[in-house]
């Protein structure tokens, strides 16, 4: 099995959360997977509308790439910005307001099941040639994403589990990058920094969540059936906007539960989504 890494960045970036409040539209600080899955198949040439009924459920073709596995680095100081938007329509101009990322950056690893080799020898040609069938977007239109492959590397999945946890974490391995939290009860953010869950920075219209503290996601879109069919899990994660050492440990799992991991370095390991 290959995982893939590249690097993807913009000037700015909006992933819109699924309700709004008298502020404006908020953004999630890093890409939801079903984003990032939309980000995959725009390299491959697939179409958002092109599916097939079947007694009356509509089948979207992008659905076949549910089942990629993916993580999430942000690789930056995570803050936005509120904007004030103009739409145009047939009511005239409205204003509205929407949160917006300032210069987001981010290291992605990806899995394709062995279900989708082809698809997955058609990403790879494209991403090393910087080649792309529809344009890149940092989750809105307006803002063009760049994107650099990094590597390809032979992995095995380790299913972490209460029965093996304590002799993983003995040997010094870590969990860097986001954290499935589906079936996790515990898990200690260890950093060369002190951290600890903190709330965001707030000045004026702009919004900085602090480095090398623990953040969560109690409703992080991971998948998406019939359009508008959404499923969701609980992940969390940390800002780093440079390279000191930050990783989770010390896990505990719900009962009969499963961690899927990935090694990417020397005791370095990712958390599959």
């Amino acid at each position: 099995m290959n995982i893939i890494e590249l690097d993807i960045w913009s000037k700015f970036g909006s992933f819109i959360k699924p309700f709004s409040n008298s502020g404006g539209m908020l953004t999630y600080f890093i890409p939801p997977k079903t984003s990032i899955i939309g980000m995959i198949g725009a390299i491959l040439g697939y179409k958002f509308n092109d599916f097939t009924d079947e007694k009356g459920i509509k089948k979207y073709s992008i659905e076949k790439l549910n089942d990629i596995k993916v993580s999430i680095q942000p690789l930056f100081s995570l803050k936005t910005k509120r904007v004030t938007f103009n739409q145009v329509s047939n009511e005239g101009i409205k204003n509205f307001r929407q949160d917006v990322l300032i210069n987001p950056y981010y290291k992605l690893f990806i899995i394709f099941p062995d279900s989708l080799d082809s698809e997955k020898s058609i990403f790879l040609d494209r991403i090393k040639s910087q080649k792309s069938f529809f344009n890149l977007y940092m989750g809105k239109n307006e803002f063009l994403l760049n994107y650099k492959f990094i590597n390809v590397s032979n992995c095995e999945i380790f299913k972490l589990d209460n029965s093996n946890k304590n002799n993983f974490f003995d040997c010094g391995n870590g969990i860097y990058g986001t954290l499935n939290r589906k079936n996790v009860i515990h898990a200690d953010l260890k950093s060369e920094k002190v951290n600890s869950r903190k709330l965001l920075f707030s000045s004026g219209n702009s919004r900085k969540l602090e480095s090398f503290y623990e953040y969560f996601i109690h409703d992080y879109p991971i998948r998406r059936e019939n359009f508008v069919d959404f499923k969701f899990s609980p992940i969390s994660f940390y800002a780093m906007n440079n390279n000191e050492k930050c990783y989770f440990s010390n896990i505990i799992l719900k009962e009969n539960c499963f961690l899927e991991l990935c090694e990417i370095g020397d005791k370095k390991w990712i958390s599959l989504i």
